[in-house]
């Protein structure tokens, strides 16, 4: 699950070498502008505080190589300060509202003209194309959007509490007194989408899909459900699942909105092949499931339209949209500025930082700002970058202030590890890096890397975000005499090929990643993504972290254990993640927001639920 922020600027290190590979697309001309950190004008050193005037930004700019963007974002955060030059006739490009040249179609733009009573289109900005649409094998945001309104799981998360669950396809539920059976009662008369009847048997079958199958989430069910036998029918009401263990953390994995999510076992039946049983493929870009919205049109890379489910068991009373329209815009100023013209109604973590303080202070749109469970991250290749001791080093040369500080505007904190300081079992006395390029160095030295070779790291086309985050890691590495080339490949792509099954040695030495957990929990945040056992495509390891000792913290804390060494554990495996054998550069703990027309009503954010919309609740207000 691809989870990235967008955010905001770069900066310029002297006589660097900004040399960027770019593929599949040019770079944006769109600038947006945010802090600026006070590093330093010839010839002065690293860290020596000083500030750039606008015109010496541009001069500087091009003279290093910096991409357009990038100066844009340096020049709208210097705001007035031209002590020594006037603005030299740039500040419209670096308006974040400057025309884009980005064309709009009028079957996806319009926002509707819904009323409280009812009907109207419901219009949401997305940041990437979704090439998977089985809720039993996708892993990322996007899709999990398209999903929360057309599939079901069997609970899902009250309001914006991580802990507590209400009814969302089972009616009850229960556990046995030791907490090592769980039975979901399921109504009578809900139906699929291809108009089969959904009952415990169904429901049964597309549990034992998820289990045998094995792809994406598999780990929220498999860490409790030893086997797909375990998964039955009891009656025509009632889904029966037998644990390997009592707990009753069970039901928080069962609210997950990554994998457990009911399909149609009439539809799987329908379309499986002798090479695919499980009718992965047509799953992959057909929906069949339960929930209140249907996918009438999939324009893969431009738009996803969902229409009313006139059979869905919830029923239409009340104000609901008629259509949902989930819109890919892949550049973060066009996302502004659909919003500010009301074209659209909604996006979620996908504007830079500044544009959120700007949209704040003007006061026109809803400005949402909450706690999230998502850890930021730039992944490191396990494979070809072996030595720890060179990973360590490349920990330490991260621009950790400038990243928090100037990309997110302080909309992150530094947090130790892969989780955040609002996980459970996060460990409070973690190691968190400083950047200091001379223990890098050492480090590296020492590890025999040769430093004429240069690296590589993979980012999100359009995401300006991720391209400044990108400059300021390559001029780190730059004064240690370390190329990074950076290779910008659209969301969709990215996704698809990260959890793919393509070999270490294909994949990039970095790639900007972000992460939240299934359900609340630090287990589910590691495991998916670093144990062994759950290496693409069998899980979102996606760059090759295999480590025996943080595998076997895992694999004891998977199960009954309480929570004074469940805790001691995760501080155990973090400490080696983070220090003896990093496995990535771990940014920090995000904070997350969404943006709304003021007319739109009924949204709830969820800390674990984070760029999904709880669509059926939502309504527009005359």
């Amino acid at each position: 699950m691809a989870r990235q922020a967008d955010a905001a600027p770069c900066m310029a290190y002297p006589g660097m070498d900004f040399s960027m590979t770019w593929m599949e697309r040019e770079p944006v001309t769109r600038p947006n502008g945010t802090y600026l950190p006070d590093h330093l004008e010839d010839p002065l050193p690293v860290n020596v505080p000083s500030r750039l005037s606008r015109r010496r930004l541009l001069q500087r700019g091009a003279a290093l190589g910096i991409s357009l963007p990038a100066i844009g974002w340096l020049l709208a955060a210097c705001g007035g300060d031209d002590s020594d030059d006037d603005d030299g006739g740039n500040e419209s490009a670096a308006s974040p509202t400057a025309a884009s040249s980005e064309s709009t179609s009028a079957s996806t733009s319009e926002s509707g003209g819904g009323t409280a009573q009812n009907g109207g289109r419901l219009t949401v900005i997305q940041t990437g194309s979704i090439p998977d649409l089985d809720p039993q094998s996708a892993y990322d945001s996007d899709a999990s959007a398209i999903f929360f309104g057309t599939y079901e799981m069997l609970v899902r998360l009250k309001g914006s509490d991580t802990f507590e669950y209400e009814p969302m396809l089972a009616e009850s539920w229960e556990g046995n007194d030791d907490n090592t059976e769980w039975r979901f009662k399921i109504p009578a008369g809900v139906k699929f989408h291809d108009g089969t009847d959904c009952d415990a048997e169904a429901v049964a079958a597309s549990f034992k899909r998820f289990h045998s199958m094995g792809l994406g989430p598999v780990n929220v069910i498999t860490r409790f459900v030893a086997s797909a036998d375990d998964i039955s029918a009891e009656d025509a009401t009632t889904v029966l699942f037998k644990l390997s263990f009592g707990t009753e953390i069970f039901v928080a994995a069962l609210a997950s909105q990554y994998g457990p999510l009911v399909v149609s076992p009439a539809a799987v039946e329908a379309n499986k092949t002798a090479d695919d049983e499980f009718a992965h493929e047509w799953f992959r870009s057909n929906v069949v499931g339960t929930g209140p919205y249907t996918i009438s049109e999939n324009v893969l890379g431009d738009h996803i339209t969902m229409v009313r489910f006139e059979d869905y068991h919830g029923g239409w009373d009340g104000n609901h949209f008629d259509e949902i329209v989930f819109r890919n815009v892949e550049e973060s100023s066009t996302r502004r500025q659909l919003m500010e013209r009301g074209e659209a109604d909604c996006l979620t973590q996908s504007l830079t930082p500044k544009d959120i303080a700007s949209l704040q202070e003007a006061g026109v749109l809803n400005v949402m700002v909450y706690d999230s469970t998502n850890a930021d991250w730039a992944l490191m290749n396990h494979v070809k970058l072996a030595d720890a001791k060179l990973r360590q080093g490349l920990c330490w040369a991260f621009p950790y202030d400038d990243v928090r500080k100037g990309v997110y505007e302080d909309l992150i904190e530094a947090s130790s590890g892969a989780c955040t300081t609002t996980t459970r079992g996060y460990p409070k006395d973690g190691f968190i890096y400083t950047t200091d390029l001379d223990k890098a160095k050492q480090l590296i030295d020492e590890s025999g890397f040769d430093v004429s070779q240069p690296l590589e790291f993979w980012i999100t086309s359009g995401d300006q975000a991720e391209q400044a985050i990108g400059q300021l890691f390559q001029a780190n590495l730059q004064t240690l005499g370390i190329t990074l080339d950076l290779v910008e490949k659209e969301e969709g792509a990215l996704t698809d090929f990260l959890y793919g099954s393509a070999p270490a040695e294909e994949r990039p030495d970095f790639t900007y990643w972000g992460w939240w957990p299934d359900y609340n929990d630090a287990w589910n945040e590691i495991y998916p993504n670093f144990h062994t056992d759950a290496i693409t495509p069998n899980g979102s390891n996606a760059m090759y972290y295999s480590n025996k000792d943080v595998d076997a913290l895992l694999d004891k804390t998977s199960g009954s254990i309480g929570e004074a060494e469940y805790n001691d554990a995760i501080a155990e495996m973090n400490k080696i993640m983070v220090e003896d054998d990093p496995a990535a550069i771990f940014v920090g703990s995000v904070k997350w927001y969404s943006v709304l027309q003021p007319n739109i009503k009924g949204f709830v954010p969820n800390p674990i639920y984070i760029n999904t919309y709880n669509v059926y609740d939502m309504y527009r207000e005359e």
